[in-house]
């Protein structure tokens, strides 16, 4: 019995750990999904409009290594949060690639007024033309670049302390 009582005690601080640390993973998880939802458009849209951008959207997410996502079955009135942040994370890698001058500021991707088919077509042009780009792909294959680095002025080196002054340095410390 006290073993069993030892194992109990050895035990449940681990599973209050894991307890917590599910919590602060479903936390994170609604905090991910409201901040797509508070993105995400919002309108009329068609399945078919929706498919037509699911089908390039997925041309260009392949290009991440991101599962296709799948089609929709009806139609819809808001963006499911996973859908736009996908689409958030293709209108960021064109925001870098302008950046860079390997798109046009014209290729931008953005969800804001998008509320009906019109704009799906719109959006799905546009991300047609990214699947199709090289210089797009080849840009995402490039590793990023790194952090400039800081130009570090030259420290003098150290003289090398004789024993009695380390001996000295140590005392003083004590």
């Amino acid at each position: 019995m006290a073993v069993q009582d030892i194992a109990a005690l050895n035990m449940s601080p681990v599973e209050d750990m894991k307890g917590e640390v599910s919590k602060k993973i479903g936390e994170v998880e609604k905090m991910e999904e409201s901040v797509g939802m508070e993105a995400s458009p919002k309108g009329m849209f068609s399945k078919g409009a929706l498919n037509s951008l699911v089908k390039a959207h997925n041309a260009v997410t392949s290009m991440f290594g991101i599962p296709s996502y799948p089609s929709f079955s009806k139609d819809e009135t808001v963006f499911p949060a996973k859908f736009t942040r996908e689409l958030l994370m293709v209108s960021k890698a064109v925001e870098d690639a302008t950046a860079k001058e390997i798109l046009t500021p014209d290729m931008a991707i953005s969800l804001d007024g998008v509320s009906r088919d019109r704009d799906l077509a719109a959006l799905t042009g546009k991300l047609s033309m990214l699947a199709k780009s090289k210089d797009f792909k080849k840009f995402l294959q490039e590793a990023p670049d790194e952090e400039p680095m800081m130009e570090s002025e030259e420290v003098p080196a150290k003289e090398e302390m004789s024993e009695g002054e380390m001996d000295q340095m140590f005392m003083g410390r004590m």
